[in-house]
C-alpha cells in the first residue's frame, strides 16, 4: 500500500507519546477506517509509528486543515448542525453515567463468560459511538484554526498570531480546572468526618485524572489530600478559587475588548467563538477517554484471569481483537500481537488500512518520517501560543517524555521541553517557567494549559527535543517565538 504523505512537506506529528494500542484503538477502528459510513468526509491519510511503546501519529498539515475546514464549516459555523451534534454529545454523557454505575456494581468474579462477552460488546459499541461524536471537534479544530488564522493574517499581517492566541482561548473551565475548584471547595468543610466523606467522594469521581494512552494510574484519597495541602501552601482556598475563575474571566474580557477595538465582523467573531468552543470540547472529551480507560482495565484484568492472555498482552490489542479473545474464536495470534511491543506501524487512507510488524520496513518509515537534521543550531523558532506574564524567560532545560517517571527532575525554575504534551503532563507543566514542544498548534493541549497557567509557551519547533539537552540554559522569547540557546 503506497503511503501518500509527503515527508518533504509540512507534517503534523502527534507524539512521541507512551501508548497502549487498546486505549486508542477505537479512534483507529472507527475514525480512520469506518468514518465514511457516518460522515461525508474521510480523515486525511494517516501514518502511525510505534517504537519501544511510544507512538507518533502523522498527517500532512495541509490535508488535515482542508479536511478539518469541511467539518468546521458544517458542524460549527452552521449553528443548527452544531446544536444537533452537541445534543448527541449530551445524550451520550447521560448514557455513560448510567453505564458507569452499572459497571461499578458488577461483581466480576460472579458473572459467566457469556455475560462478560455480552457486557464487553455493549461497552465496545459504546466506545465506538463516543468516537463518532468527538472526532468532529478534534478534526474541526484544524479547520477552524486554519480559517481564523488566514482571516486575521489578511487583516492584521503583523499581529495575527497575537490576536489568534486571544480569540481562540477557551472561556470555560477545563476538566483539570474543574477538579481543582471542586477540591478547593472542600476546604470550607470544617467537620472532619464530613470532610473525609466528601474527599473520598471526590477521589472516586476524579480517580482517573492522570490516566493516559500509555496506561492508567488510579488516584486514591491520599493523593487528593496531599494535592489540597499543596494548593493551599501559598494562598487560601478562596484566593485560589478566585485565581482560577479570574483566569477564565480574563480570557473572555481580553477577547471582548479585542473584538471591540478591532471592530471585527460578525462572521469573524462567530469563527473565533466556535473555534474556542471546539478547542474546549476537544479537551473535555479527554476526561471521558480517561474514565473509560479505567473500565477498560477492569475488563482486561478479568479477561486475563479467564484466558491465557496476560494483561499487558491485551493492552497491545485492538478492541475487535479483544472481542474475539473473549469469544474464544482463536483468530488472534498471540505471537504476532507481542511483536507490537517494540515496533509496530499502520497506515490508513480512505477507509483502507495496512499495518506493519516487520522491523526493517518500520525502521525505514522511522528514517523517512521521524529523523530530522539538526546541525549546529543556536536558536529555535515556533508558534507562540501563550505569552504568559513575562514574554522573556530564562531557565535550564528539562526534557520530559514520561511525566510520572521524570517529574522529580523538574524544578520551578526550569523550562519544560517535550515532543508534545497530553493531560498527564500537568504535573510537570505546573512546575515549568515556560514550555517548548516539537509539535502542536494553537488548539493543542500545550496551548490550552499554558494559557490556563499563565506561562509562556512556544510550540511546533519540530526539533527542540533533538537539539536541546537537560541542563542547557535557554532564553524563551514569547513575543517573537524564538528560543535562544545561551549555554550548552
Amino acid at each position: 500500500m503506497q503511503i501518500n504523505i509527503n515527508p518533504k512537506k509540512e507534517l503534523f506529528k502527534w507524539g512521541p507519546i507512551e501508548f497502549k494500542l487498546v486505549y486508542g484503538s477505537f479512534f483507529i477502528e472507527t475514525i480512520l477506517v469506518r468514518v465514511e459510513d457516518f460522515y461525508p468526509w474521510h480523515w486525511p491519510p494517516a501514518l502511525a509509528i510505534i517504537q519501544q511503546g511510544k507512538l507518533t501519529f502523522i498527517n500532512g498539515c495541509l490535508e488535515l486543515q482542508k479536511a478539518g475546514l469541511k467539518y468546521f464549516r458544517k458542524y460549527f459555523l452552521n449553528l443548527n448542525n452544531y446544536k444537533i451534534h452537541w445534543q448527541k454529545w449530551e445524550d451520550w454523557i447521560k448514557e455513560y453515567e448510567k453505564m458507569a454505575q452499572e459497571l461499578e456494581q458488577i461483581k466480576w468474579q460472579n458473572i459467566s463468560d457469556k455475560e462478560l462477552s455480552s457486557l464487553l460488546k455493549k461497552f465496545y459499541n459504546f466506545n465506538i459511538r463516543f468516537w463518532l461524536i468527538v472526532h468532529v471537534p478534534e478534526i474541526a479544530n484544524w479547520g477552524g484554526e486554519y480559517l481564523l488564522t488566514n482571516k486575521l493574517k489578511n487583516l492584521f499581517p503583523d499581529k495575527f498570531e497575537k490576536y489568534l492566541e486571544i480569540l481562540s482561548a477557551p472561556v470555560k473551565f477545563s476538566f483539570f480546572q474543574q477538579e481543582e475548584l471542586d477540591l478547593l471547595f472542600l476546604d470550607s468543610i470544617k467537620n472532619k468526618k464530613e470532610f473525609q466523606k466528601k474527599l473520598k467522594q471526590h477521589a472516586k469521581e476524579y480517580r482517573w485524572l492522570l490516566n493516559s494512552y500509555g496506561g492508567n494510574r488510579i488516584l486514591k484519597v491520599d493523593y487528593f489530600a496531599d494535592k489540597l495541602k499543596e494548593l493551599l501552601q501559598e494562598k487560601s482556598a478562596k484566593q485560589k478559587i478566585k485565581e482560577i475563575k479570574d483566569n477564565v474571566k480574563k480570557n473572555k474580557t481580553r477577547k471582548d475588548k479585542l473584538i471591540k477595538e478591532l471592530k471585527l465582523s460578525k462572521d469573524l467573531v462567530l469563527t473565533a467563538k466556535q473555534l474556542s468552543q471546539s478547542i474546549w470540547w476537544q479537551d473535555l472529551r479527554k476526561g471521558y477517554i480517561w474514565q473509560m480507560n479505567y473500565f477498560w482495565d477492569k475488563f482486561l484484568r478479568e479477561i486475563s484471569k479467564r484466558t491465557d492472555w496476560k494483561f499487558d498482552e491485551l493492552q497491545l490489542c485492538y478492541g475487535y481483537e479483544i472481542l474475539s479473545i473473549v469469544k474464544n474464536e482463536n483468530k488472534i495470534n498471540k505471537k504476532e500481537i507481542n511483536k507490537r511491543k517494540k515496533y509496530y506501524a499502520f497506515y490508513a487512507e480512505k477507509g483502507k488500512f495496512n499495518d506493519f510488524i516487520q522491523v526493517q520496513p518500520i525502521k525505514k518509515l522511522i528514517s523517512t518520517y521521524l529523523k530530522t537534521a539538526t546541525g549546529n543550531i543556536k536558536e529555535l523558532k515556533g508558534l507562540v501560543v501563550s505569552r504568559g506574564r513575562a514574554t522573556i524567560t530564562r531557565g535550564r532545560v528539562k526534557i520530559i517524555s514520561n511525566p510520572f517517571k521524570e517529574s522529580c527532575k523538574m524544578e520551578k525554575v526550569d523550562i519544560l521541553v517535550a515532543g508534545m504534551t497530553s493531560p498527564e503532563f500537568i504535573i510537570v507543566m505546573k512546575k515549568a517557567k515556560a514550555i517548548i514542544t516539537d509539535h502542536g498548534g494553537m488548539t493543542s493541549h500545550a496551548a490550552i494549559v499554558s494559557r490556563e497557567l499563565g506561562i509562556p509557551a512556544i510550540i511546533g519547533t519540530k526539533i527542540a527535543t533533538q537539539v536541546l539537552k537537560d541542563g542547557d540554559l535557554v532564553e524563551v522569547d514569547a513575543d517573537k517565538g524564538v528560543v535562544k540557546i545561551l549555554e550548552k
